[in-house]
């Protein structure tokens, strides 16, 4: 069976030097596609890498990245038109690499002292436009900051966007369907853990050509396996969780999984 990780970050610093090794894993696994996201120049230029030689070492493995900024990384990357000029450069340098701008977005969660709302809300809003000139989806984090970040990408729903792992509930999840005609939602191994009601009862609101998996690796791993670090092969078993919750026989799951994928990071 064919099994796609459409977020993780192999490109992480704890991952960066073993990836070959993981790849492998998840190939061995059935992975047959996945993205690697992330947020500073640092991530970026290691996406690139991994990309760039996954393309000749795993020539039958799908193995792409998004490039942009997180919001935690907003305090560091002065002047702001400038860094977006750098990334459009970049990105179309390596345009057969990038399949989507991000991890972008609004993050509240932490001490906001190093990252102003109003600095996150203008750099959104600049990788917003990027995404919109190059014809790329966005691929959005949010956190702790749901109308802060709606209230932006609200502008832009001619754009795909990909809402990356969290996104509150099912109010919230309804909210955005009816806004964007071409959106996809991502879920990670969260779902399972005992305070996250709300991300099960989301997950029955999205419609199944909508859905896509994740494992936000090394972050998030299962509840079972709480404090390890998470590994892109892991994503097979976030799918049967979901395939459960939704009462759905876990290859069509994946069928539909594989469709969506590939309608989100095909250009």
């Amino acid at each position: 069976m064919n099994i796609y990780d459409s977020h993780t970050h192999l490109n992480q610093n704890v991952l960066f030097p073993q990836w070959k090794e993981i790849l492998s894993q998840f190939i061995e696994h059935g992975g047959k596609g996945l993205v690697n996201a992330w947020a500073n120049e640092f991530y970026n230029e290691n996406g690139l890498t991994i990309a760039k030689e996954a393309k000749v070492i795993y020539p039958d493995c799908f193995v792409k990245c998004a490039l942009g900024f997180h919001p935690d990384d907003v305090s560091s990357l002065e002047p702001l038109k400038e860094t977006l000029q750098n990334l459009k450069e970049l990105i179309l340098k390596n345009n057969d690499l990038v399949v989507a701008i991000g991890e972008c977005g609004i993050d509240l969660h932490w001490d906001m002292s190093e990252k102003p709302l109003i600095k996150q809300q203008e750099f959104l809003s600049l990788q917003c436009e990027l995404a919109k000139e190059l014809h790329l989806p966005l691929m959005i984090h949010s956190r702790d900051a749901f109308q802060e970040t709606f209230d932006i990408i609200k502008q832009y729903t001619d754009l795909t966007i990909y809402v990356h792992c969290r996104w509150y509930g099912p109010n919230e999840i309804e909210e955005m369907l009816n806004t964007f005609n071409h959106l996809f939602i991502g879920f990670c191994w969260n779902v399972t853990y005992p305070s996250a009601q709300n991300l099960r009862d989301s997950v029955k609101k999205v419609p199944l050509n909508q859905l896509l998996i994740e494992t936000d690796a090394p972050y998030l791993s299962p509840q079972w396996h709480r404090w390890e670090m998470n590994t892109p092969d892991r994503v097979e078993i976030i799918w049967a969780a979901i395939a459960n919750y939704l009462w759905l026989d876990e290859k069509n799951l994946w069928e539909q999984v594989e469709k969506n994928f590939f309608a989100l990071y095909s250009k």
